[in-house]
């Protein structure tokens, strides 16, 4: 089944990832969020109240920063022993 984009603001809105699980849909959303990323999640609001078995929760950036959404979430981050504490 072929997603019709979105419009917000006037851009033309685009889904990168469909999540079963909100908390994995929120974690890549505060992702996103913080490095900038204008997003949003679609059908949040009918997964809490029909379950995730509808058609998941729908993570939507606009499509002039959609290369950049992938390659935020495609990157794994620093090896845990790359990880300093701050004291």
């Amino acid at each position: 089944m072929a997603e019709q984009p979105q419009e917000h603001a006037g851009e033309e809105m685009v889904t990168i990832e469909r999540f079963r699980d909100m908390l994995q849909a929120e974690l890549a959303k505060g992702r996103l969020d913080s490095a900038g990323i204008h997003c949003f999640l679609a059908g949040e609001n009918a997964g809490l109240l029909y379950g995730n078995g509808l058609d998941g929760v729908l993570l939507q950036v606009s499509a002039s920063e959609e290369a950049d959404a992938r390659a935020i979430l495609n990157d794994p981050g620093p090896a845990d022993g790359d990880v300093t504490t701050v004291a």
